[in-house]
This record gives structure tokens, sequence and C-alpha cells, in this order.
């Protein structure tokens, strides 16, 4: 009994330490992209749960659930248990490639027969203990408690050979994939990507194609020495936790972006931020980073036409930065400043909420340039208006002037005389937009708002780092590559994102820009002939009833059936879109109140930059 009983222990035991290979890490070697999900069904039931209460919201209580339910079921079955899709670059005669896809899941007895209902029943072929068929324009196939599906055949026989045991390069065998992945931990739903593949794949393909040009060359070096990430996240009862790993290239040739992607420093910003600041975003700027900008506006104006960065010397006094900038920046959104982007016909109103802090290594060397930098920028800001105004004028305010945000774009949709007012409108956009900058203590303030540079000045405000909240988070400022702190926000009402909704439907600017055309006068226009009433027709009268023909007599109006008739209650149509914009901005408004900030913390190891955050929220 006892030898029984020992046997047992060491079966579990070696059941327990010889995991069995994850779907993922059987995937071939060089995946460019994964997406993967790993016992999703908590995150699924979560998200699911939100959408019930929005479809209640227009169905009725209780039958979200009931339309929802099923495919719940379908999606805990399948994507809830394992899952995972790639990228992969696959080669074709002629030294060609093209990015192809695989993916794959496992499937419990009700999904199994749903995803086997989407498949045509074909003779296929057989891969060990696989078997597949092509399905209109993949190939496809269901077995062993697996669905899957690929974009290339080839590349669908590689792994399903994989997993019949035949021996070949694996993901779970390729350090660009296991080394984000172990830093990042297990996760409920996770991304991996690889841009020094990525960047291989571009290069060849450019240098049999166009030869790889100077302009693009250094694109290319950029993302080979991004290297790998990795993110993911898992919810919980209180929100959710995500994590990221970024393995930077140590070898790319971009070093200075190696050096910028790597930096780290103690940090002290805290001490200088507003408490009741609504978002903080602190990383380590390595000083280089402004020259590094610099040569990239550079390499962009080479595009510009205008050349007005040229003109503003913008990149030159970047690069100049590096003289007297330390390693920490901010950047800050003050008390009122996430309410204040709800008015979408003020599209910069948030920049009287917004500044970003940088620490100073050399106060003289920063208080002798700053002033010729910010010239510089303002300079910039000046021909980028400019600019602007020149396009739309080119484009008579078509498409492009259309697509521009809030009053512009009302006005550009009028045209005529309207256009000319957008044109004005440009210049009260961007012409009263300057950059303006302060220091405070070893920090240089800057900000596009004199506002919010006064509020960041205000030194008989609490400071971040005294905040209980802030210090419940447990951030740890000491050899950090940044943090991330964003409180409770306050709560958003209904009333309040339909004003957003709203205005960012241009109504107001439509009203101005109509003012602003020239009417003529109404008593010298000839009378109208009298014409006939007839019913009105939805969207245009503001009235919802279906139109008749104007041939149609009483009499056949009396006959119509009244299920082809609604009554509207008289409302117009903006009475019924405002209603409609209503009852979804009250679900919205609930959805986002939900939310109750987060924090997050960065550290650097070697090559590998890994984020934890803690995101609150109240499913």
């Amino acid at each position: 009994m006892r030898n029984a009983l020992l046997l047992t222990a060491l079966l579990l035991g070696t059941a327990t330490t010889a995991r069995a290979a994850s779907l993922s890490e059987q995937l071939p070697a060089g995946a460019l992209l994964t997406l993967e999900t790993k016992n999703a069904g908590g995150a699924i039931d979560r998200f699911a749960g939100l959408l019930v209460s929005a479809v209640n919201g227009f169905v009725g209580e209780g039958q979200g659930g009931q339309m929802i339910g099923g495919f719940q079921q379908i999606l805990k079955g399948s994507l809830g248990q394992e899952a995972v899709a790639g990228v992969f670059s696959v080669g074709h005669a002629g030294g060609t490639f093209s990015p192809e896809l695989l993916a794959v899941t496992r499937v419990d007895k009700l999904s199994g027969e749903f995803f086997s209902s989407l498949m045509a029943p074909k003779k296929g072929a057989r891969v060990g203990n696989y078997t597949f068929s092509r399905q209109g324009d993949t190939f496809a196939g269901m077995a062993n408690g697996l669905v899957y599906v690929s974009t290339n055949k080839d590349l669908l026989m590689g792994y399903l050979g994989r997993l019949s045991g035949k021996t070949a390069p694996r993901l779970m065998n390729s350090v660009a994939y296991t080394v984000p992945q172990r830093a990042m931990g297990q996760q409920e739903l996770s991304l991996f990507v690889n841009f020094s593949a990525t960047a291989k794949v571009i290069r060849g393909a450019l240098a049999r194609t166009i030869k790889l040009p100077r302009l693009l060359s250094p694109l290319v070096d950029a993302l080979d020495t991004l290297g790998q990430y990795a993110a993911g996240f898992t919810t919980t009862a209180g929100g959710l936790t995500a994590a990221s790993a970024h393995a930077a290239n140590a070898q790319g040739k971009d070093q200075p972006l190696y050096r910028i992607l790597t930096d780290s420093t103690d940090f002290a910003v805290q001490n200088v931020i507003p408490a009741d600041a609504e978002s903080v975003v602190a990383s380590a700027c390595h000083p280089e980073s402004g020259a590094y900008l610099g040569r990239w506006l550079t390499r962009v104006d080479l595009l510009d036409p205008l050349g007005f960065l040229t003109d503003s010397q913008l990149a030159s006094h970047l690069e100049r930065s590096a003289r007297y900038l330390g390693h920490e920046c901010a950047q800050v959104t003050l008390a009122g400043g996430m309410k204040s982007g709800l008015d979408a016909s003020t599209p910069l109103s948030g920049l009287d909420y917004s500044v970003t802090y940088r620490r100073v290594a050399d106060m003289d060397a920063a208080r002798a340039q700053l002033p010729e930098y910010a010239a510089s920028v303002n300079a910039a800001i000046a021909g980028a208006s400019d600019s602007l105004k020149t396009l739309l004028k080119d484009d008579t305010l078509g498409g492009m002037g259309r697509s521009m945000p809030g009053r512009m774009g009302a006005a550009a949709a009028v045209g005529g005389a309207a256009a000319d007012s957008s044109l004005k409108m440009v210049d009260d956009l961007l012409g009263n937009l300057k950059m303006v900058y302060a220091f405070r203590g070893e920090y240089l303030i800057t900000a596009f708002s004199q506002t919010a540079l006064d509020a960041a000045l205000d030194e008989t405000a609490p400071a971040l780092a005294q905040d209980a909240g802030f210090v419940a988070a447990g951030l740890n400022m000491k050899f950090s590559a940044g943090w991330t702190y964003v409180p409770n926000p306050a709560d958003l009402s209904g009333e309040e994102l339909s004003r957003a909704i709203l205005s960012g439907m241009g109504g107001e600017g439509m009203d101005t820009a109509l003012d602003d055309l020239e009417v003529p006068d109404t008593a010298e226009a000839p009378e109208a002939p009298a014409v006939a009433q007839v019913p009105a027709t939805p969207g245009q009268s503001g009235k919802g009833r279906p139109a008749a023909s104007q041939t149609n007599s009483t009499d056949e109006m009396d006959d119509m059936d009244p299920d082809m008739m609604f009554d509207d209650g008289g409302l117009g149509d903006g009475e019924m879109m405002s209603g409609m914009i209503g009852g979804v901005s009250d679900l919205a408004a609930d959805l986002i109140n939900r939310y109750d900030g987060q924090s997050s913390q960065s550290t650097v190891q070697g090559n590998v930059i890994t984020s934890k955050s803690n995101v609150l929220y109240r499913w």
C-alpha cells in the first residue's frame, strides 16, 4: 500500500512539473506578432457583464443576458480556455515574402459544434493526428479538441506537424519570444511583437525593390533597435492588472534610441507637482532625447515643401537641450483637465490644464538657452498655422476642411463666405498658441497656456508626494524607468457627455458660420407661388411620419395599415436625436464612472524594461 501511494505521488509530481507546451509555444519560430488568451473565462464573464448592462439599457432589464449568454458560453469554451493567433512572414518563389495568419483555439463541445457549423464538409488532407481542408480563401480544420485556420497551407501543415511531434524550430525555443514573455508573466490576454524580425523583413523587401534609400534606412534601424515587446492583462474582482516587457535590441544600429529606451533615474518631481493633478506620467528622459527628436524633425523637414521647421531652427535648439536637461520628465494633467476635453468646439481647451516638467542639470545654461528655444517653438507653431491655411485654401475647404474639428469643420461644410471664416478660425486656434515656461526648484516647467503655467507655479498648493492616495500606491522612485499615477477621477454625468457629443457634431460651429453669411433681403425676392401642403418626410421636416405621394388622397391615407405608421409624439428630428444621444450618454457615463484610477511602475534590468500596472474598475 505504501509503495502504491509513493508511486501515485511520483506520478502526480511528474504531471505537474512536466507541463505540456501551450498552443503558442508550438508555433513556428519567427513569429512577427501573436495575440494569445489563456484561462480567460473570467475576463470574458466580466466584459460580457458590461455588455449585458449596456444592452439592458436599450431592450429592457433581463433581455441583454438572453441575447448575449449563448455567445458568451461559446467564447468561454474556446478563447476562454486557450487560443493564439500569429502573423508570420512566409517565403515564396523568387525570394518574395508575404505576411500570413495562423490561428488555433481549444474548444469544448458547445463551441466545437459552433465552429464545425461554419466549415463546409469537404475531403481534406491529414498531417499526423490532424486533418484540414480548404475553406474559401483559407485552410481550416478541427481535431483533438482544437480548431485551427490559416491563410497559408504550408504554414498550417508545419504547425500541425509540430503538434503531432515533428521536430522543427518552435517559438518556445526562441529567445526573442521567451525573454519578454517570462518577464511579463502569464496573462489572460497578451500581445507579442517582434520589431527586429519585422525590420529584417522590411529591409529585405526594400533591398529587392528600390534598394534601401538613406531616408528610410534610419526608420528600419530604429524598428530593429526596438527589439521585442510583450504586454497583457488579467482581470480581477477590483479591476485588472497589466504587465509589459520590452526587450530592446542592444545590437541595434540606433544606439541613441537604445540609450533612451533603457534609461532610469531617481525621481523627485512628485515634490513639485500639485496634489490635485488628475494624471501624472513620469519617465526617465535621457538628455539625448531632445537631440534624437531634433534629428528626426530634420529628416521629416526634407519632405516638407514649406520648410517652416527649418526656418524656426527648432531641431537645432532641441539638440542643444542635451547640455542642460537632466533625466527626469513628467507630463501632468492639472485639476479640471479631463472634463475640459469634452468641449469639442474648442479642441485646444485642454492646454489650459496641461504642463510638462523637466529636471535641469545646468540651470545657468538652461536660463541662457530657453528664450531662444521658446522663440523657435513659437515660430514653428506660426509656420504650422500658415501651412494649414495654405492647405485649406488649396483644398478649397473640401474633404480636408470638413474633417476639421468643431466650428472649422462646420464652416467648411457650409462653404462660400463661411469658408473664409474658417481660415479666421485657424488664426483663433493657433494664432494665440504660444509656449511659455518658468523654473521651479530644479525643474523647467513648460506649457502652452499661461493659465496652466500659473497653476503649476503655485507654491501654496500641496505637493503630490504628500497626497495620501499617492503614498498608498507604493510607487518606487529609486532607479526607476518611470511611473504613472491617476487618482479616482470625478464622475461624469450623462448630460455632460451629451453636450460633448453634440459639440463634436459641430452644431455651434454651423450656427456661427451661417451667421457670417450675407443673407439676401427677402423683401426684394419674388413671392413664391403657393403650393399644396405635403406630408413631411423623416429627416427633412422634423416629423417622423412616413411620407405619402403627393397624388395620394385623404381616403388613401385613411386606408393605410395602422401598423405601417408610427406616432412620434410630435417630436422634431432634433428632439429625437437629443433623446437618443441622452440615452446612450447615460449608459456610457455609467461605464466610464466605474473607472477609479490606476498606477504603474517601470523598471530596467539590462536591456529589458518591465512595467506593472494596477487599474481599478468596478465591473
